[in-house]
């Protein structure tokens, strides 16, 4: 019984890590960060706070773009013709665009006219995406009729190490065991 639910424990944990995240995080030495695509939800949703909320489930955020480096190395490693969610956005007072780490506004890189709020409330256009026309940041909303499903790039501090996530596993095998136990 103890080995059949650890099974079932490690099925679970897989498909929860699968549907959060795509692929092994990528290291960039530069900032001493790890980076990886997450995904936005379903096809019908896809928004950036399903891309947030995922990245927080890995331990981190949408990325922050600090500088002209970072965004460089970001469009050689994920591609400078994908659309992608970055953690720039101004979802809470219109117009004050933050990043959802929290960290200072040091780089902005919007295209042309951006950020425009194209699309009037109570829809709006919230939130920046990497890579439009393919070098610039552009304000958007998944609510959008031209909308079309992207995903996010989530910048992580730390990645946890597999023998953690062996060990967390083996605890939660090992604890199912003990409650199931009659003293």
């Amino acid at each position: 019984m103890i080995m059949r639910r650890g099974i079932i424990i490690g099925i679970a944990l897989t498909f929860f890590l699968s549907s959060v995240c795509w692929s092994a995080p990528i290291y960039n030495p530069a900032t001493g960060h790890w980076y990886d695509v997450v995904s936005s939800g379903s096809v019908q949703d896809g928004s950036w706070n399903s891309a947030e909320s995922n990245a927080m489930a890995l331990g981190g955020h949408l990325v922050t773009i600090n500088d002209a480096a970072e965004e460089t190395w970001l469009r050689s490693t994920f591609g400078s013709s994908t659309r992608y969610w970055i953690g720039f956005n101004d979802a809470a007072v219109e117009g004050t665009w933050v990043w959802s780490s929290g960290e200072a506004v040091t780089y902005t890189n919007w295209a042309l006219g951006e950020p425009n709020n194209a699309t009037p409330p109570p829809v709006g256009e919230d939130y920046a995406v990497l890579n439009w026309s393919g070098s610039a940041w552009n304000d958007w909303d998944h609510k959008r009729g031209d909308y079309f499903y992207i995903s996010g790039i989530a910048e992580l501090k730390s990645v946890p190490e597999p023998m953690s996530m062996l060990l967390l596993g083996l605890g939660l095998v090992g604890l199912a065991g003990v409650s199931r136990r009659k003293f």
